[in-house]
């Protein structure tokens, strides 16, 4: 066969003219496929066909959000594929899309993903202590001056906290808009001091704890529980070194009863710190009672002292020991972390009794843990003699559990064994952590608003679903627009031949 007429034959040119055309038609669908990949993505051209609108931002998100007129910053740690399809994109791909939902609905919420490995120092402004650290999966808040910092998990909601697998709903949207909400709130969330129990509000050691809160972004106010109502914005109760009870039962006008002010505070999902005095606290008959429902007591009249860890001449001024893998622990779990944490300092501590662990008051959904212990070495002192040694409680939280909505929330009361925790040498010095655990408490306590309006988006109700006719019209569609096209294709290639 003569090869030059079977390449000049009708069977090899309009061959070759079809194979070219289909390679053609394949490379252009495949490269029209890409750029529309990255168009959606960039676009967020979605349709949510799941029953609560998973994916969708709410009506009431965005009425909420109407409200904040201050520029909003939502980082991402890392780059957006891998967001969208890196490692953890089954967490981090949702929270994406629902800020980018924000950024195009609101022209003052801007969004960035960029990569912590690549670029640690721009993160550097955000960490809340000396020793955080943030990983590629969290995701930071800010406006103004402004700061919140929030692992991946911790926009979805899991039957058991500890097991990844367990995830149940996304709760992004609230998570988010809540942060958004503290970090463009116009009214600074409140601090409370109570007066009127002789607390030492006036000296330096006080008012350095004061300026602590306001450097946190607290509006610092003292309240007179027997006359004044707890303000709704009040986030954190603090009681500084009472020397005198609070009025509770035995109150002729209900109206002046404190313990019961304090009671309801809680009931809010409020935060109680205590820093009691070992020379003071046996008086607080009243506050005694009510924080042992809370299950902690100070046993008065007794000090820790530590000569083997200890700053001070006296064997007094004691470092604590920091805890593992406990409540009390997550205030301070970055300092942990390090290999040589910093020193935290307490001098002429009460002691703190945990009456129970777990399951306690009235509903048993009440929690206590350690924050800070002191060292083994320790040993008790009571009218100047050792009554004991061992290892004590300097620091505790009680933390009760109350779930709304299918959602976890929380009250708590921190009690503190000496006010000198506090005290203006140790929160001035850069050689103490006091300071960042006592601001990491009053992040993680005092600072996150409810939401209640916003509810969860369960993925076990995210099913596809779409009526009889959706359904028939969607089939009609797939097996009907595709074959035209080709037709369409095949009858140009005809033509093109009889006329060729």
């Amino acid at each position: 066969m003569n090869r030059n007429s079977f390449f000049n034959s009708r069977r090899f040119k309009y061959g070759s003219v079809a194979t070219v055309f289909t390679i053609a038609f394949v490379a252009i669908v495949v490269i029209f496929n890409i750029i529309f990949s990255a168009l959606a993505q960039k676009y967020m051209w979605y349709i949510d066909l799941t029953k609560d609108q998973v994916y969708t931002l709410s009506e009431e998100a965005k009425e909420i959000m109407s409200d904040v007129t201050e520029d909003v910053y939502i980082y991402f740690a890392s780059e957006p594929d891998v967001l969208m399809n890196g490692q953890n994109a089954s967490y981090t791909r949702y929270i994406y899309t629902t800020a980018l939902q924000l950024q195009e609905a609101f022209p003052n919420v801007h969004v960035d993903a960029i990569s912590v490995l690549k670029n640690p120092s721009f993160f550097r402004e955000f960490y809340q202590t000396t020793a955080s650290d943030i990983d590629t999966t969290n995701v930071i808040v800010t406006s103004g001056t402004e700061v919140r910092n929030f692992a991946a998990t911790a926009f979805f909601t899991f039957n058991d906290i500890s097991d990844p697998s367990t995830v149940w709903a996304y709760s992004g949207e609230k998570r988010m808009i809540s942060g958004i909400m503290q970090v463009t709130q116009t009214e600074k969330p409140i601090v409370c001091f109570t007066t009127e129990h002789g607390e030492a509000l006036n000296t330096q050691d006080a008012v350095t704890l004061m300026e602590l809160f306001a450097e946190n972004g607290f509006d610092v106010q003292p309240i007179d529980l027997k006359q004044e109502a707890v303000d709704d914005d009040c986030r954190i109760m603090v009681i500084y070194d009472p020397e005198y009870d609070f009025i509770g039962a035995e109150a002729e006008d209900a109206s002046r009863n404190e313990i019961e002010k304090v009671d309801k505070f809680l009931d809010r999902y409020g935060c109680l710190m205590v820093f009691g005095d070992p020379t003071h606290v046996d008086k607080l008959t009243n506050l005694n009672e009510f924080l042992e429902e809370w299950g902690i007591s100070f046993v008065g009249q007794t000090m820790i002292r530590d000569t083997e860890h200890a700053m001070s001449v006296d064997s007094f001024s004691i470092l604590a020991e920091y805890q593992k893998d406990t409540l009390g622990a997550s205030i301070y779990s970055d300092l942990n972390a390090l290999a040589t944490p910093p020193k935290s300092i307490i001098r002429k501590a009460a002691p703190i009794e945990i009456l129970w662990e777990q399951g306690g008051g009235l509903n048993g959904s009440r929690d206590v843990s350690t924050v800070l212990k002191s060292y083994d070495t320790s040993e008790l002192i009571r009218d100047g003699m050792v009554t004991e040694r061992g290892s004590y409680n300097l620091v505790t939280i009680s933390r009760e559990t109350r779930i709304v909505s299918n959602e976890y929330y929380y009250s708590y009361v921190i009690a503190v064994g000496s006010p000198t925790f506090a005290g203006k040498s140790y929160l001035d010095s850069n050689a103490y952590a006091n300071d960042d655990i006592l601001s990491s408490a009053m992040k993680a306590v005092g600072r996150e608003r409810v939401l209640a309006v916003l509810d969860l988006k369960p993925f076990d109700k995210s099913e596809i679903e779409v009526t009889t006719a959706e359904a028939n019209r969607w089939t009609v569609a797939m097996t009907t627009v595709l074959p035209l096209i080709v037709a369409a294709v095949g009858l140009v290639i005809i033509t093109r031949r009889k006329h060729s």
